[in-house]
């Protein structure tokens, strides 16, 4: 009970968090043609820019991120890869493509260059199957991961994103996902490359792999990561760029045509020319002190907190909710161990969550002296039933081959005596 207490007194303290108001900008917006936008900063991740947010479109090929995410998060890039006949149905497959063979192989880190530069649809196709082992499934798992991201508008019914009725998602979304994918290491360093030879087992096949990404060539800063085109959902784009130590993700879908890549520059212009990062709370920062074992230890954050700020705006206010990661008060730490996350919220978007670390180490509670000495005893009656036993069974051991010899001396006795 006084652990449960402490946990709430420490909260209650913790999440007065205030902030300092500045006058309202006057600045304008980005003026972006695309039927939907958004533009979010990837340390704080708060929103900077955004129009018709959560409207549902279709995404093109920016789909592959969640088929590039899945692939690097479940599986192995040095896998060779044999490519199915679902090559040959052109419902499933058409569009850009490398021209992938049936029974033809390929390591799968080489098919994710071409699924990611060079935008082709049969190498999403024979990554979905590697992964998912049949596209059904592999769609399941895009959907399942989405709703983790907390990608609620997305609904994926193929993994290159070829047109079909209910296969949609929205620019909040997207951007979601993109942030997710871009703090995957591997995934950031295949969607800022900007060419790439894949080697092909069968000849006069194509092997340079080249990103469609204008923005890639353009501008030194920008480092990703998608391109995307159907009829249906028009020119769409999620881009990335970082510079200063500050980064930003972009996405711009149903473009009418190429000023997709000039509004992009112009939202990345608005974010860096526009807003700052400050520190919320360092890392290291106390949050909350639990009780182990009657001693108290603090929960440090693993990493800092970071809040953007709209220049001469008054500043968010964001939410801190620390959350247990466990079910009962521990008896016992170490320095270091996660046993506690912090939700960072602007409202009810969730735009962080960061562990939280233990101050120091706490050794489990000694056993208590009377269960020790119980059990001791018990060991020690234990053993000394077991001697008597012993002992006893000795003594009825002798006994008996002492009756059996008198009864045979007696036996032996009356024998020589009737003769």
């Amino acid at each position: 009970m006084k652990f449960i207490t402490a946990f709430l007194v420490a909260i209650i303290l913790l999440f007065g968090v205030t902030t300092t108001g500045y006058a309202a900008s006057n600045e304008a917006q980005p003026q972006v043609h695309g039927e939907a936008a958004y533009l979010i900063d990837v340390k704080s991740g708060q929103t900077l820019f955004m129009k018709n947010p959560d409207k549902p479109l279709a995404p093109a090929s920016t789909t592959k991120i969640m088929t590039g995410l899945l692939a690097i998060e479940q599986g192995n890039l040095n896998d060779t890869v044999t490519v199915s006949s679902t090559m040959l149905n052109n419902k499933l497959v058409y569009g850009t493509q490398i021209y992938l063979v049936p029974g033809e192989k390929m390591l799968l880190s080489d098919l994710l260059y071409a699924m990611f530069l060079n935008s082709a649809n049969d190498a999403a196709v024979t990554i979905a199957e590697h992964i998912g082992g049949d596209l059904p499934s592999f769609v399941k798992r895009m959907n399942q991961r989405a709703q983790e991201i907390g990608a609620t508008q997305t609904h994926f019914l193929n993994p290159s994103g070829l047109t079909e009725a209910g296969h949609v998602t929205s620019a909040h979304d997207l951007a979601l996902i993109a942030r997710v994918a871009y703090q995957n290491p591997t995934f950031a360093q295949y969607v800022r490359t900007k060419s790439h030879t894949i080697s092909r087992s069968k000849p006069d096949l194509p092997t340079l792999m080249v990103n469609e990404n204008k923005l890639l060539w353009r501008d030194s800063a920008v480092d990703g990561i998608k391109t995307g085109y159907t009829a249906a959902a028009e020119n769409c784009l999620v881009a990335s760029e970082t510079k200063d130590g500050r980064q930003f993700i972009g996405v711009i879908l149903k473009s009418p045509g190429r000023e997709i890549y000039t509004d992009m520059q112009d939202m990345f212009d608005y974010a860096f020319t526009q807003s700052k990062d400050t520190i919320l709370k360092p890392a290291g920062a106390v949050l909350s002190t639990i009780t182990v074992n009657n001693q108290p230890v603090n929960l440090i954050l693993d990493r800092p907190i970071y809040m953007t700020q709209k220049l001469d705006e008054q500043s968010p206010d964001l939410t801190l909710h620390v959350i247990p990661t466990y079910t009962s008060a521990p008896t016992f730490v170490e320095e270091g161990q996660a046993i506690a996350k912090v939700e960072v919220l602007d409202g009810e978007t969730l735009l962080n969550t960061i562990p939280l670390r233990s101050s120091r180490s706490v050794l489990p509670p000694p056993p208590t002296p009377n269960k020790t000495l119980l059990n001791s005893s018990l060991a020690w009656i234990m053993g000394l039933f077991l001697i008597s036993a012993f002992i006893t069974l000795i003594i009825r051991r002798k006994k008996m081959y002492a009756a059996r010899r008198w009864r045979s001396q007696i036996g032996l006795t009356q024998r020589r005596e009737s003769n």
